[in-house]
């Protein structure tokens, strides 16, 4: 379930990468389908929407903030929540004394100056599909997930390249030297062809968001990917 202290106390099996669209278009907001998905299992949580400006960005990881908390009332459960890019957003939910963390694309910005804005605390995570990516990765030394992608076919992303496979997806996990995620087309019937590739876990986005059931969603995503163990 963990990696080393850096993931202790965090489930990490079942990822959600929210898609405000999505959400829309399933009748919800992005903070109801997190409360919803969250109360199913997710144990992370990671707010991505490229057509808002930071402003709105912070309002929604607020409103996100507050889901998750109303989700694990009363558990012990830990939740990170993941900002996808947006480094100034984190820089001042921290100073406000919020735990969050980021993740980023090769194109965003760069990890060492993630870190440097950020302090030593927060995760960071790095999209990253090859044998460069993974060295440069790895000789920041200061990348702490790496997502492989996409393993299948994705729409959610209009450039995403094909699909690269289970097979494949497990062959690059080894090779990449930091605890991976998968995440790319994953859907409930697919989540089974990913166990035992030496992943983490796995990562959806539209399963979830355009679920008509995120809560359900989630627990037979987690049941799919794990074959009902905890």
């Amino acid at each position: 379930m963990t990696a080393g202290s850096r993931f202790a106390g965090i489930d990490t099996r079942l990822y959600l990468v929210t898609d405000s669209a999505q959400c829309e278009a399933a009748g919800r907001s992005v903070a109801e389908t997190v409360a919803e998905a969250v109360a199913g299992g997710v144990g992370i949580v990671q707010v991505r929407d490229k057509d808002i400006d930071d402003a709105a960005f912070y309002s929604l990881t607020r409103q996100v903030i507050a889901a998750i908390d109303t989700a694990t009332a009363g558990t012990d459960r830990h939740v990170p929540l993941v900002l996808n890019d947006r480094v100034e957003v984190a820089r001042r939910l921290i100073d406000e004394g919020e735990s969050v963390h980021i993740h980023v694309g090769q194109s965003d910005t760069s990890v060492g100056d993630v870190r440097a804005a950020l302090g030593p605390e927060p995760l960071i995570g790095l999209s990253a599909a090859d044998s460069a990516e993974f060295a440069a990765a790895r000789n920041t030394g200061v990348v702490d997930l790496i997502g492989i992608g996409p393993v299948f076919d994705t729409k959610t992303k209009a450039d995403a390249p094909d699909g690269i496979g289970p097979d494949r997806l497990g062959k690059l996990a080894a090779e990449a030297g930091i605890p991976a995620v998968a995440i790319g087309g994953i859907s409930i019937d697919r989540a089974p062809e990913l166990r035992g590739r030496g992943l983490l876990g796995i990562c959806v986005v539209s399963a979830i968001c355009a679920a008509e059931d995120p809560k359900a969603a989630a627990r037979q995503l987690l049941a799919a990917f794990t074959g009902g163990q905890e």
